[in-house]
């Protein structure tokens, strides 16, 4: 089994000034907004750490429901509904 790796998602406030509530939804947790929720730091960003094999993984920002690319991804890949899933690569 490959070792896994502490991973951090980070989304600067100041690109959702307004937001509630952001998750951080993937293949890893289902696409369940509840799972991984983010937490904004006194930095302005909003964060979560989850821990991953290596892999490329497809995964979007909720923001107050309305899905969101990560402005810093490691590229895109298109999504069933037309769109794009941000993409974040683990080695």
């Amino acid at each position: 089994m490959s070792e896994v790796r502490k991973v951090e998602f980070r989304l600067d406030g100041s690109r959702v000034p307004n937001a509630k509530r952001i998750a951080l939804v993937s293949s890893f947790n289902r696409w369940d907004s509840s799972v991984h929720r983010m937490a904004l730091g006194c930095d302005g960003v909003w964060s979560v750490t989850v821990w991953l094999p290596p892999g490329r993984y497809p995964y979007s920002f909720v923001v107050d429901a309305s899905p969101h690319n990560d402005p810093c991804d490691d590229g895109r890949t298109p999504c069933a509904w037309g769109g794009f899933y941000s993409i974040r690569v683990v080695s």
